[in-house]
């Protein structure tokens, strides 16, 4: 049974997440289609919890509270462990790892990796791209009907797709090309909502086989297979 005041607790967080500047209760009760007076109540709560943050002109942010739970989620994680494992094995490969979700009609990156850049600046990279422009999106995509996927992308974006949605559908790690020269292949993690990528491949002699063995080990580590 869905507990509708901790539902819309967590849409709340969700939308202040995704926002840039601090927002206020109209603004917020707008946005999410709830009334003024339920979202003062629910930021009255989020605020004792220190979950949000409210500043001299009463708008909302993020509070110190969700950084404090990030950080013990991160580090109790079997999920990052095993992530910064594979990260540590690729070093300074020039190859990109990227770990993605799914969220409306974009995907968050939870990890991209980028070459030139520390392990550190790889997690918590929550960077979006629309789901039809990522790979990773693709693949997430693939699990979902054709009914299902029209419904979030619309009928015109589902046709540009179409042919990368069935290629997903039949193998497990999905391989594309993109000009001028370069591969990407995307593979998802059992058990979750999630897909993992590797990007930048390049080269002549490309071995794609066994980079498509380490991602699907990859994502099997991840998953705790």
């Amino acid at each position: 049974m869905l507990l509708q005041s901790v539902y819309d607790a967590f849409r709340c967080m969700n939308l202040l997440a995704t926002l840039s500047e601090p927002t206020g209760i109209r603004e917020i009760g707008r946005r999410l289609s709830l009334d003024s007076a339920k979202v003062t109540r629910i930021m009255q709560t989020l605020l004792a919890l220190e979950m949000v943050h409210r500043n001299e002109k009463r708008k909302y942010s993020l509070g110190l509270g969700v950084h404090r739970f990030s950080a013990h989620a991160i580090h109790n994680s079997t999920f990052y462990k095993a992530v910064l494992e594979i990260l540590e094995e690729v070093g300074n490969n020039p190859v990109s790892i990227v770990i993605g979700v799914l969220s409306g009609r974009d995907v968050v990156y939870l990890i991209h990796t980028r070459q030139g850049k520390s392990v550190a600046r790889a997690i918590g990279n929550y960077d979006s791209v629309p789901v039809t422009d990522s790979i990773i999106g693709v693949k997430l995509l693939a699990a979902r009907s054709d009914e299902e996927i029209v419904s979030l992308i619309g009928i015109h974006d589902f046709h540009l797709i179409k042919e990368d949605i069935d290629s997903a559908r039949r193998h497990q790690v999905l391989v594309k090309r993109y000009p001028p020269q370069e591969y990407r292949m995307a593979c998802a993690i059992p058990g979750m909502q999630a897909a993992i990528a590797l990007s930048n491949l390049s080269g002549e002699r490309l071995e794609l086989e066994t980079l498509k063995t380490f991602l699907v080990s990859a994502a099997q580590k991840i998953s705790g297979g």
